[in-house]
């Protein structure tokens, strides 16, 4: 018996759509995410909040706008949600830094940012797909990209002595937010 929602003539131009706007969106915040290295290196102090918690924000602002594009969910639930999310979890950066170290404070962030943004899409989608299946969704977005991330982590935790090389931070980036762009916008039906 076949499932009357999907509609198998489209599930291929689906996927390829889901798979083209995962691409896309990890190759934006790849780019968005190295001109923040290059902020941060050149203009903003180690340790300060407040240009943190604007990076959080704005990440996650460009994140809604990327996840609207991809038409995936209701954009004022997204546009209103994840900045505020974003603000939260970068803000939260600091105290666990204290805890568990830069690079486990990196991870813990990363990881909340998947899941967080797979519980807002869910709720801008009108809540039509099951709690089960977001946190599945969120949860393989959250360990693929939170591989990826514990991967390319020695751009700052062992960072070149010549400098950044601000190609290599772009395809590292743009590598760790693929897999959880894949897990939010790729359907595997």
């Amino acid at each position: 018996m076949t499932n009357p929602s999907i509609d198998v003539t489209r599930a291929p131009q689906q996927r390829f759509a889901g798979t083209l706007h995962a691409a896309v969106s990890a190759l934006a915040l790849g780019a968005l995410s190295t001109f923040g290295d290059w902020l941060w290196t050149h203009y903003i102090p180690d340790g300060a909040i407040v240009p943190g918690v604007a990076h959080g924000v704005i990440v996650f602002l460009v994140m809604a706008c990327l996840l609207a594009w991809a038409g995936r969910a209701w954009v004022p639930t997204l546009l209103v949600g994840l900045p505020i999310a974003g603000a939260v979890i970068a803000a939260l950066f600091y105290p666990l830094y204290a805890v568990l170290g830069y690079l486990g404070a990196l991870l813990v962030t990363w990881i909340a940012m998947w899941l967080v943004t797979a519980l807002l899409q869910r709720r801008a989608r009108g809540n039509r797909e099951s709690l089960r299946r977001t946190l599945v969704r969120g949860g393989l977005a959250a360990l693929g990209s939170g591989l990826a991330f514990a991967a390319i982590a020695g751009i700052w935790t062992n960072p070149s002595p010549d400098g950044p090389n601000y190609l290599w931070h772009f395809v590292c980036w743009s590598f760790a937010f693929a897999p959880g762009f894949a897990a939010l916008l790729v359907d595997p039906r």
